[in-house]
């Protein structure tokens, strides 16, 4: 009776313990997997992405990405990806042994390189002032750099609202037909890197040489010191340059004058000497005639020098001049800020000159450019 009693409950132990065991077991199995997902929000497109998925058990692994779909078996695995272009979701789905899922998702941008327009003129006269823009379509990459060169010389380059990057470039004097390849680089975020290309023709100047007929009293201002003394005083002066554009209105011509030498004109001072060309462009006004500033600016040079006479040097910013030669008076200071129209002087014809005329420049950096094609114009 005893060993009976005993036998029974042995029996309902071991059925109940089955029956923990087979309720246990069940819970196991509906208990799905937990994951963890490592993965970039926003790359480059078509860069390798790594993927790094861990499971508490081993299972099935499924992938989709941007119409892909890849599969493995494991418990922590990291997939290698090529990233798409624009907005796409990685989804992973495991499933353990028992069939129960678990899904996972992330989103991932993959962000596509710019598109630049670059635009100039494809043909210039020789030593007119080249504008030159650069804009790009907003792929959501942030730009860290971006450059223009023109014929190997980079140009200084500033953003303008509405425009975009800016450049003037100062094409170089020639009497023989050249072509110069313009460039523009772009990099963003990733370090890609774009570029643009574009060719520009200079038309070269006419090579008609004039002898100028001075006299050697008129001739005697030109001397070794005079010369130093100009230089010195013009490379202090571009070296005090805005960096940014001072100027916001369309350039005014400084005298409303006779033409008498043309800008680039090719002349020789003396008989058998050097031809050289001429930097500006000479209006011949009479004595005293009021000179307004071409535009806003801060003055750098202002004073009687040998050669160029009463000189006034204006700084525009950007690397934009202008200066005004053979005054017979100055109204403005060194330093002094003047406005689109400010008169800064009288027509003169002090210096190396045979009468009153004003001798105009338009430079970017050091390099003259033609003053007429900026007249009218906030920019080439």
């Amino acid at each position: 009776m005893t060993r009976r009693r005993l036998g029974l409950s042995f029996l309902a132990l071991a059925a109940t313990t089955l029956a923990a065991l087979t309720v246990a077991a069940a819970v196991r199995d509906r208990t799905p997997p937990r994951l963890y997902l490592e993965a970039p929000l926003r790359v480059a497109a078509d860069a390798a992405v790594d993927v790094f998925v861990s499971a508490d058990e081993p299972v099935t692994y499924v992938l989709s990405y941007a119409g892909d779909e890849r599969e493995e078996v494991a418990q922590d695995f990291t997939f290698a990806l090529v990233a798409a272009e624009g907005d796409n979701v990685i989804t992973i789905t495991a499933t353990d042994a028992a069939g129960n899922a678990t899904v996972v998702s992330a989103p991932l941008l993959g962000v596509p390189k710019v598109t630049l327009d670059l635009s100039a003129s494809s043909s210039v006269t020789s030593a007119d002032p080249l504008g030159i823009t650069l804009r790009w379509d907003d792929t959501g990459a942030a730009i860290e750099s971006y450059s223009i060169a023109l014929g190997g010389i980079e140009q200084r380059v500033g953003f303008i609202e509405g425009v975009g990057v800016y450049a003037v470039a100062a094409t170089p004097m020639t009497v023989d037909p050249l072509e110069l390849e313009l460039v523009a680089t772009v990099t963003d975020e990733f370090q890609r890197t774009v570029e643009a290309r574009k060719t520009v023709a200079l038309v070269p100047l006419p090579f008609v040489v004039e002898q100028l007929q001075l006299s050697s009293q008129t001739l005697s201002v030109i001397t070794p010191e005079g010369r130093d003394l100009e230089a010195a005083t013009l490379s202090a002066a571009w070296g005090q340059a805005a960096p940014d554009a001072l100027w916001s209105e369309p350039f005014l011509m400084p005298i409303e004058g006779r033409h008498t030498s043309g800008f680039a004109d090719a002349r020789r001072y003396v008989a058998g000497g050097p031809v050289s060309y001429h930097n500006g462009l000479d209006l011949a006004a009479p004595l005293g005639t009021p000179v307004q500033a071409t535009n806003d600016g801060r003055v750098l040079v202002a004073g009687p020098y040998p050669i160029k006479g009463g000189w006034v040097l204006i700084d525009h910013g950007f690397g934009v001049t202008s200066m005004y030669f053979h005054l017979s008076k100055i109204d403005v200071e060194v330093g002094q800020r003047v406005r689109r129209g400010d008169l800064i002087g009288e027509v003169g014809s002090t210096g190396l000159s045979t009468g009153p005329h004003l001798h105009w420049e338009m430079r970017v950096g050091e390099r003259p450019t033609n003053p007429l094609v900026w007249v009218d114009r906030v920019r080439p």
